[in-house]
């Protein structure tokens, strides 16, 4: 300033100027280079960040050394900042990778570089910035990642290169150019609304990042709670979008993870295997898992080695990946156990909170030391790990694993219905048969310590049914996939003559439907093959696992269908309470024809299907699960039932419902073909709630029956499965659900007599013909499920007609009688039909509203019989009335009983 206040420009900053306007070249060199291995290093470490490089324009640099000229003495080479460098980063953990690439391939000038949070005191906020001054080291560009070359005139020159996120550059853009960098001082005022808004960022920032590792977590998993026909569709539309970006290892591995919860090795191997050199860690782990599942049963394979490579590389320390150590280490299990342990011990200590490595490592260290001891030193940790597990769960996150860890976590504290709670879970959200299968080697070592946990016979037992279960459900898809494209093959045919045969023959549409059918026989043959595999798949798994695993089953019959299965309290001390129930189940079995399979005690729901089993002998055959003699004091044999297995357990325990259903899977029933009736109930029934959910059996609990029934609804594990119902304590609606036995009608008249009861439906209401309700469309167009009401109300007749002494014969050289019902008979069976009809949809998804809607599952007919309207009760008098008529357009006769 000279003596009037006025500022002036004196030669030596003239000549600092023209200096830096000389080297100004240099400078935007070095930013042009910078930029070009900044942006290469982000796209692995911070894919989406925003770099920038600039160099300080002469106006800046003119600027600057007007404001600082009290600070520097030689501008032009004390400034660090005459280039600049900005990664502008979403996260803070990217903030970490991005620094560790700065300081393993710059100089750095650690005297002017500086973490701004370390100088902020711990009750301050502010402007938050890492910056580092660093030049070129001759000799490290080019690398394998970044092939960028460095010109000689840049080395030696200063850069300032600042690493920050989003919101830390929107703080800086907003505040610390306006303040630090102003001409003019900031009122105090605005400085403490400057520092609020950057506490306020600060928190946002870490919110952020939270958010950020459970969506990146989550999206890693995703799919593992998809349908496998869903997963397989991804799998597809993911492949065609990769020809098209063929570098994009990231989209490989998405591909290969997703083929991986499915089992489908070869693929991931396929997708993965043209990115082993990427040096992608999770697409070494991926592709390490991938070839190590598939050769597993020959550890020698030199696939097997190098799949371990893989993963040895994705296993580094650099990495931090407890997820690719974990599955290391269970590449060394039972050839290398110290190795495995140490390997899990290693994921333990990067990520001590993830259940997989701590699970195993517990597994292996219970296995050397022959006793559980290590559980009760490592119980705060577990809590941690299965709190995370429940955690994920909540979002869908790493299904099924995180409920097999909860699982083992519940049975190692000595929790083992909270356990098989968390097992059966996990059964129900597997996707593929090697997750059970694993969980079930798992189990099957810890055999060392069984005495000490109480419920591993259980989970075990479990595992198998499960595994069982599963194969059974891949055995019917397949089957129906082999119906579906035989029914494209005919299809394909049918449209080829209808080519060949036309007038106007076109050869290209005729070939093009020749290829059309050869593709329909392909799928045929493919089909066939999926049916042989999952044959060959089950029976070998029915050997294994069910057959030899002392099966009660071995010394008596097979199960014969229909099945039931009635769960409830059978506590000597509720009979009061469960004694209300004996109408309403003797009622809804009056005229069942199959098995029914409950307790064999006489107490409580056990006790009312002895009675069941004794009042309808012969037509009921009842079949009770005990442990072994002797029975608790307060627990009696009931002899009335038909039959009693016995299993090796001591008391009552989830050993019985589990031995039914292994006799169940023994007989070669598929468990979707079961009905299980609960009724109240205490722990053992919660548990076989649970178990027949997961294995697939259709469920109906009686509503406000109280204690486990009741806790079924609000278990988010649990309510929202399409196989589980809520009825009322209605006898004909609990009828409904478990059926008359009687089956289908035969296929040949079965939609003959549904397309009747259509017909007849449309004609009583023939006011809404023409409504454009879907209900009243013609048959041909009706929807697929409202055609398979109509079969099951024409499957329900003859059970209808038994209620009411009646019977159907074939007549064939004389006119059919059409019988007229009593009133009291149309109303008898028009209460059977609406039960019907409420189970029907309560099955299908439906439930209760003021409003009905068909796209939306809502009626406001889900109601008992009293509460219909009488309008509505009308409909299904006249659908019982027109039985003998829909009868005997198929040569059927309605007779009484003489």
């Amino acid at each position: 300033m000279s003596k009037k206040g006025k500022a002036t420009e004196t030669k030596h900053e003239r000549e600092q100027i023209v200096k830096y306007g000389r080297l100004y070249p240099r400078y935007k060199k070095f930013a042009e280079v910078l930029r070009h291995i900044l942006e290469k290093a982000a796209k692995t470490r911070a894919p989406l960040a925003i770099v920038q490089t600039r160099p300080k324009n002469i106006a800046s640099f003119a600027e600057k050394i007007q404001r600082k000229k009290e600070e520097y003495k030689d501008p032009v080479n004390e400034f660090t900042d005459l280039c600049g460098g900005r990664v502008i980063v979403h996260f803070r953990r990217e903030i970490d990778a991005i620094c560790d690439f700065i300081k393993n391939h710059f100089k750095v000038d650690w005297d002017n570089s500086v973490d701004v949070v370390e100088r902020l005191n711990p009750t301050e906020f502010g402007y938050r910035s890492v910056h580092y001054i660093v030049s070129f080291r001759k000799g490290v560009f080019p690398t394998e990642e970044i092939h960028v070359k460095i010109p000689e005139t840049v080395l030696g020159l200063k850069c300032e290169i600042q690493v920050r996120t989003i919101l830390e550059h929107a703080w800086a853009d907003i505040s610390h150019d306006l303040s630090y960098k102003s001409a003019f001082p900031v009122p105090e005022r605005w400085i403490r609304d400057i520092a609020r808004l950057a506490a306020m960022l600060e928190e946002i920032d870490s919110d952020f990042e939270r958010v950020q590792e459970r969506l990146h977590s989550y999206a890693a998993s995703y799919g593992e709670y998809m349908m496998p026909e869903k997963v397989q569709d991804e799998i597809d539309k993911l492949r065609i979008v990769l020809k098209y970006d063929r570098n994009n290892a990231e989209l490989a591995d998405r591909i290969g993870k997703l083929a991986i919860t499915i089992g489908e090795w070869d693929i991931a191997i396929q997708v993965l295997s043209p990115y082993a050199d990427s040096g992608h860690p999770a697409v070494l782990r991926d592709l390490g898992v991938a070839l190590c599942k598939k050769y597993d049963g020959n550890r020698k394979n030199a696939k097997y080695r190098q799949g371990q490579c893989y993963l040895e590389l994705a296993a580094e320390p650099e990495h931090q990946d407890a997820d690719a150590m974990a599955s290391l280490a269970g590449t060394w299990k039972e050839t290398d156990e110290e190795k495995a342990r140490e390997l899990y011990r290693r994921a333990y200590e990067v990520d001590p909170s993830d259940a997989y490595p701590l699970g195993n490592y517990l597994d292996l260290e219970i296995i050397r030391q022959k006793n559980t001891s290590i559980v009760s030193l490592m119980n705060p940790m577990i809590e941690v790990a299965v709190q995370r597990c429940r955690d994920q769960a909540n979002v869908g996150m790493n299904l099924p694993w995180v409920f097999y860890s909860i699982g083992k976590f519940r049975l190692l504290q000595g929790k083992p219905y909270e356990s098989l709670a968390a097992y059966a879970k996990a059964i129900d959200v597997s996707s593929a048969t090697f997750m059970i299968e694993s969980s079930l080697e798992s189990q099957d070592r810890l055999a060392v310590v069984e005495e000490h946990l109480t419920g591993l016979q259980w989970v075990r037992m479990l595992l198998r049914v499960g595994l069982a279960a599963h194969l059974i459900k891949r055995q019917r898809e397949a089957l129906e996939q082999r119906r579906a494209a035989r029914e494209d093959l005919k299809e394909s045919k049918a449209k080829l003559r209808e080519l060949e045969k036309g007038r106007r023959k076109s050869r290209k549409e005729i070939a093009e439907q020749k290829q059309e059918v050869k593709d329909a026989e392909t799928g045929v043959k493919e089909a066939q093959r999926a049916v042989t595999q999952a044959r060959k798949e089950l029976r070998a798994a029915r050997s294994k696992y069910i057959l030899k695993s002392q099966l009660a089953f071995r010394k008596t019959q097979p199960i014969n269908q229909p099945i039931v299965i009635v769960v409830g309290g059978c506590d000597p001390q509720l009979k009061k309470e469960m004694a209300g129930y004996r109408y309403l189940l003797l009622e809804a079995f009056r005229d069942f024809e199959g098995t029914v399979i409950s307790g064999g005690t006489t107490a409580g729901i056990s006790g009312i299907v002895g009675e069941i089993g004794k009042r309808y002998r012969g037509r009921i055959h009842t079949i009770g699960y005990l442990p072994q003699a002797p029975l608790p004091a307060d627990a009696k044999l009931d002899k009335r039932y038909g039959e009693v297995r016995r299993t090796k357990g001591e008391g009552f325990t989830p050993l019985e419902p589990l031995q039914n259903w292994m006799d169940i899977l023994a007989s070669d029933i598929d468990p979707v073909e079961v009905r299980v009736l609960g009724v109240n109930g205490g722990k053992i029934a919660a548990a076989e709630y649970r178990i027949a959910l997961a294995l697939g059996a259709q469920v109906a609990v009686v509503e406000e029956s109280g204690r486990e029934a009741a806790r079924l609804a609000p278990d988010e594990d649990w309510s929202d499965l399409p196989n589980l119902i809520h009825l009322p304590a209605d006898p004909m609606t609990i009828r409904a659900f478990i059926g008359s036995g009687s089956g289908k009608l035969p296929e040949k008249i079965r939609d003959t007599v549904a397309k009747g009861v259509h017909e007849e439906y449309r004609r009583n209401q023939e006011k809404e013909l023409h409504s454009g309700k879907p209900s009243m469309a013609e048959w041909a167009s009706l929807k697929e499920n409202l055609k398979e009401s109509n079969r099951q109300q024409a499957d329900d007749i003859s059970a209808k007609l038994r209620r009411i002494g009646c019977t159907v014969e074939r007549v064939k050289n004389r006119e059919i009688v059409l019988m007229t019902f009593t009133k009291a008979e149309v109303e008898a069976m028009a209460v059977m039909e609406h039960a019907r009809w409420n189970v029907e949809r309560l099955l299908d998804g439906w439930t209760w509203g003021p409003q009905k809607d068909v796209d939306q599952k809502i009626s406001p007919y889900l109601v008992s019989w009293e509460k219909l309207p009488e309008n509505v009760r009308e409909w299904d008098r006249q659908a019982v009335r027109a039985i003998p008529k829909l009868l005997a357009e198929v040569g059927l006769e309605v007779r009484r009983n003489r």
